[in-house]
């Protein structure tokens, strides 16, 4: 601070205008009866070239989910505060990893989506983009997948419409303590090979108890059905059971079987927490 030469009221001020660390390295491993030993790597720069966008780079070598995910965003991608999201991604699951079976579903594609803010809390998007999807054969691969590729085969690609609503309320999406978040989104599949529509609404509700300790509860619905004749397609099918789903089953034992024995998911599903009368349609761990 500098008085101002013949005033005696007015001073000069200096400000030195430090940006603060803008990237974030996150390096993971875990550990479950599923997928054995599985690494996570995160990059994430929020002012990459010091443009305002976030670039991020994601990767799991989880056994029954691998992936890899590019991402971009651009949140003010218009003056009135539309948001940009552009998503590379390449993924395998293997939904019955510990149950005997090692076929995979092998997804890569691309999309773009658009974010309306309403309210500091309420955000509708809507999107477009292309993925493809390969069955690869392999041990104890299910009946009704052998025979969907049969009809349609082991690859189909699509060009899905999507559209959703979410509200967050929380006190921190990272490490959150209190409040409530809620998100509902749908796909149509307009072109390609495959024709589908499927919805999806998830909640999750905070509760603090003291300063140490706060109760999450998470919920999941989730429907969907094929159109123009065609069947729903199986690798879009919901799963249950295992990690992060209902506790105490193996994973992806949730559900119907074909003649196979293997659970194959279902186009609907309700994920929660339940007791006693799971055992009749999952496997305990």
């Amino acid at each position: 601070m500098q008085e101002v030469t013949g005033t005696a009221d007015q001073v000069d001020l200096t400000v030195t205008v430090v940006e603060k660390p803008t990237g974030n390295l996150q390096l993971g491993a875990g550990f479950s009866s599923a997928d054995s030993l599985s690494l996570m790597l995160g990059i994430k720069q929020e002012n990459v070239f010091g443009s305002g966008n976030y670039l991020g780079l994601e990767l799991n070598t989880s056994k029954s989910n691998r992936q890899l995910v590019l991402s971009t965003i651009d949140p003010y991608f218009t003056a009135d505060g539309i948001s940009r999201t552009i998503d590379v991604y390449d993924r395998t699951s293997k939904p019955q990893t510990g149950q005997g079976g090692d076929y995979a579903l092998k997804t890569r594609g691309a999309s773009i989506r658009f974010g309306v803010p309403f309210t500091e809390s309420d955000t509708v998007y809507f999107g477009t983009g292309y993925e493809s999807l390969t069955i690869v054969p392999g041990t104890n691969l299910p009946v009704s997948y052998q025979n969907y590729a049969n009809q349609f085969g082991n690859k189909s690609d699509s060009i899905p419409l999507t559209v959703g609503w979410s509200r967050d309320s929380r006190d921190s999406a990272l490490v959150p303590t209190t409040g409530r978040y809620q998100r509902v989104y749908g796909d149509w599949g307009v072109a390609g090979d495959i024709k589908f529509v499927r919805a999806n609404y998830q909640i999750q509700q905070y509760i603090p108890l003291n300063k140490q300790f706060t109760i999450a509860l998470n919920g999941e619905l989730g429907w969907g059905k094929g159109l123009s004749g065609q069947p729903y397609p199986l690798f879009k099918n919901h799963y249950s059971g295992g990690l992060g789903s209902v506790r105490g089953f193996e994973q992806s034992s949730l559900g119907p079987r074909d003649s196979s024995t293997l659970a194959v998911g279902g186009p609907k599903e309700a994920d929660t927490e339940c007791r006693g009368h799971c055992a009749i349609s999952g496997r305990r761990q």
